[in-house]
């Protein structure tokens, strides 16, 4: 597999990365996806979960695969018949219906794959990010998810580009490896924390001991070396926990 030089640690951290900061942007009105769309070399796709649709599709996107969004929405079943490899269907479509059900909206949900685009309709490898897509408080009941696949032999040339657009995100870029190597349960406590609550509220709150949150206190400080309650917030807003 091509990898323009990148491990594929280096893609998935840089991908996972950019596609947070993107939609991030985005839910807090930085910009829309049609004005950024088509500025970004790969595609960036956005689902209508509950209707089964693809409501947003950047020209890149439409013509890696031949087809507009009203053709793609057409096939139906098809479209992953003609598209993909049927064991990395089989393998990518459970771990996108299990992301779904999980309640840490906050998390993204990645893949590699193939892909078969251009005129020759030939297969090459994609990394493929997922993460549910804002735009109402109601975070239990997302009802659309976008998705960002890139070529993974152009992840470099991806990351110049998305660098320069994306630089009013330059906090959850740079603080987004501290951002993943949180726990859910640690998540939660920051969310409770930024939002005044005190460690026996918390305890009270999660069902579990006074000692237990010192412990997820003490391991959340030690991750994201935060000077003052000010920046806990700030992180907090910043990824979305509160």
């Amino acid at each position: 597999m091509q990898t323009n030089k990148l491990s594929s640690q280096e893609i998935t951290d840089l991908a996972n990365r950019q596609v947070f900061t993107l939609e991030n942007g985005h839910a807090n009105g930085h910009y829309s996806l049609n004005d950024i769309g088509d500025l970004v070399p790969g595609a960036i796709i956005v689902h209508d979960i509950q209707a089964l649709q693809t409501t947003y599709m950047n020209s890149w996107g439409c013509e890696a695969l031949g087809h507009s969004i009203d053709e793609i929405n057409a096939m139906g079943e098809d479209y992953y018949k003609k598209f993909f490899l049927p064991d990395e269907v089989r393998s990518f479509l459970p771990g996108m219906l299990n992301y779904f059900q999980r309640e840490d909206h906050s998390s993204l949900y990645s893949f590699f794959h193939q892909v078969r685009t251009g005129p020759k309709m030939e297969f090459s490898w994609h990394y493929a990010v997922c993460k549910f897509l804002r735009k109402d408080k109601d975070l239990n009941k997302p009802k659309e998810l976008i998705m960002v696949a890139n070529p993974v032999s152009g992840m470099g040339l991806m990351a110049n580009k998305v660098n320069k657009l994306l630089e009013e995100n330059v906090f959850v870029t740079n603080n987004y490896k501290y951002f993943a190597s949180l726990s859910k349960r640690e998540k939660e406590v920051i969310a409770l924390l930024a939002n005044g609550k005190s460690s026996s509220d918390i305890a009270d709150l999660l069902f579990i001991s006074a000692h237990t949150v010192q412990t997820h206190r003490k391991n959340i400080n030690n991750k994201l070396e935060l000077n003052s309650f000010a920046d806990l917030v700030h992180f907090a807003i910043a990824f979305e926990l509160i």
